[in-house]
């Protein structure tokens, strides 16, 4: 197992990921904090649970992430999914 941390900077916000990694490459555990707003709230405890066991790299991350957007109609403010992507797996 490894552990990976990350902050990104936003238009309107700091992200930060701390992503705990198996030998195979995927997460078995991620947080995701910051300065920054999505709505709904519980988007991000819902998108750390997705997560889990999902191959840690951009593509299959983005998916999650886009499933769940569209799943729950979620709103971004002052950053994009994009962005959220990037401070997941940037820490690599």
């Amino acid at each position: 197992m490894r552990e990976t941390y990350s902050e990104y900077k936003a238009k309107k916000g700091l992200l930060k990921s701390r992503v705990l990694l198996s030998d195979d490459d995927k997460i078995e555990k991620i947080e995701i904090t910051g300065d920054f707003f999505i709505y709904p709230e519980e988007f991000l405890w819902i998108l750390e649970e997705r997560l889990k066991g999902t191959k840690f790299d951009e593509n299959a991350v983005k998916e999650v992430v886009t499933k769940l957007i569209d799943e729950l109609g979620a709103e971004f403010v002052g950053m994009t999914p994009d962005d959220l992507v990037r401070a997941i797996i940037g820490g690599e």
